[in-house]
């Protein structure tokens, strides 16, 4: 993440906080509808800021509400939600009371219901809970850039190599084996006999959600079942409960293992991205030379793709001397059609610039001169 990034997740997590805030001191019903939506608003698009977002979000607000909730500062939601995060303040260890206390689960539907105002705070009180909101925030997102820099040298590592024949052609099990060798995980080790083995340590579950069948469904034809199937998109989707930041780094990349994904650094921005063919025919492989990714480069509303295509051009140019001269020759007559609209019509202009760039095709670098020759006289019939 850069830095104006993380200013605008900071930016955003400042927001929530007083939202949270409000909404637990607040008595005003009006204004506690107010603010009810205001956090709907900043809960969503703390969420869609980044899919790794979402758990710290979660336990941000846990803390707030279940601080303001026990008179408790609940440094121990760090460590009941996997975060992996210290604090070293005293004032601020995790109570023992709390530490054997089951939570609910962390979902949004909880969490609303847990909104509710307590009773008044003085302004010593509320300064103080203030102060400790900020500090979980920043350790936060302290570890939630070293987990993405960490996960970033991840993707790099198997950036190295996926692009590689040898490793792309090893099976599943052989691919995760190499990674390992590599460093990508770092797996947990058990003796077992007659060796010692490796497991990934995880607590994802995998579960397979669709839509309930019905006993018309089972009465079907196979032809009439299908076809109700195509009308009303009925399918089992695949769906992953993940419940820390630590498995949903370990799943992704077994994901991009498992499925021989490449990965390539564009060479305009610098940032990794999975190359991606644009045929629709399912069995073709994506391209593993792109050089470009899709992204927005920085305020030029292009995408890098676009700008190494532009690159490319300038490059060619820059290495060409009849390119060159086309160039030249092309702004000028394109001034001369701008300033003397009627007398060099956009219609003669577009026949002119097809027919030179037509004429850069039929010499070589080494006749720059003839192709001078040409293009002026060219140029002439046009514009005389």
């Amino acid at each position: 993440m850069d830095s104006k990034n993380f200013e605008k997740l900071n930016t955003l997590y400042d927001e929530l906080i007083n939202i949270v805030c409000t909404l637990k001191e607040c008595n005003n019903e009006k204004i506690h509808d107010e603010f009810l939506d205001k956090f709907f608003a900043k809960v969503e698009e703390c969420l869609f800021f980044s899919p790794y977002t979402h758990f710290y979000t979660q336990t941000l607000i846990d803390i707030i509400v279940k601080t303001y909730d026990t008179e408790v500062f609940r440094t121990d939601l760090l460590f009941k939600y996997k975060i992996g995060v210290f604090i070293e303040e005293k004032k601020y260890y995790p109570d023992e009371f709390f530490a054997e206390t089951s939570e609910s689960p962390l979902v949004f539907e909880t969490m609303l219901c847990n909104l509710h105002s307590v009773d008044e705070l003085s302004k010593n009180e509320h300064a103080e809970y203030l102060e400790f909101f900020t500090k979980i925030k920043k350790l936060l997102l302290e570890n939630f850039i070293t987990k993405q820099n960490d996960l970033k040298q991840r993707l790099e590592a198997i950036s190295e190599y996926s692009n590689n024949p040898l490793v792309m052609n090893l099976g599943i099990e052989e691919r995760l084996f190499f990674y390992e060798a590599k460093r990508v995980f770092n797996l947990n080790y058990v003796a077992t006999s007659p060796s010692p083995s490796i497991f990934l340590d995880t607590n994802f579950k995998t579960k397979y959600v669709s839509r309930v069948v019905t006993r018309e469904h089972q009465k079907l034809s196979t032809e009439n079942l299908i076809s109700l199937m195509e009308q009303e998109h009925l399918y089992v989707e695949k769906v992953t409960e993940i419940d820390n930041i630590d498995d949903q780094i370990k799943f992704e990349l077994l994901t991009i293992i498992e499925n021989n994904f490449v990965i390539n650094k564009c060479k305009n921005c610098g940032k990794l991205f999975i190359p991606i063919t644009s045929s629709n025919n399912k069995n073709q492989k994506a391209r593993t030379d792109q050089k470009y990714c899709d992204n927005i480069s920085l305020d030029t509303g292009k995408t890098c793709k676009q700008i190494g295509a532009l690159n490319k051009r300038k490059e060619k140019v820059e290495n060409s001397p009849i390119l060159k001269e086309f160039n030249k020759e092309y702004k000028r007559m394109y001034g001369l059609h701008y300033n003397h609209p009627k007398k060099f019509t956009e219609k003669q202009f577009k026949d002119w610039s097809k027919k030179a760039k037509k004429l850069t095709t039929k010499f070589t670098d080494e006749q720059v001169e003839k192709f001078k020759v040409e293009l002026k006289n060219l140029s002439k019939k046009y514009w005389s």
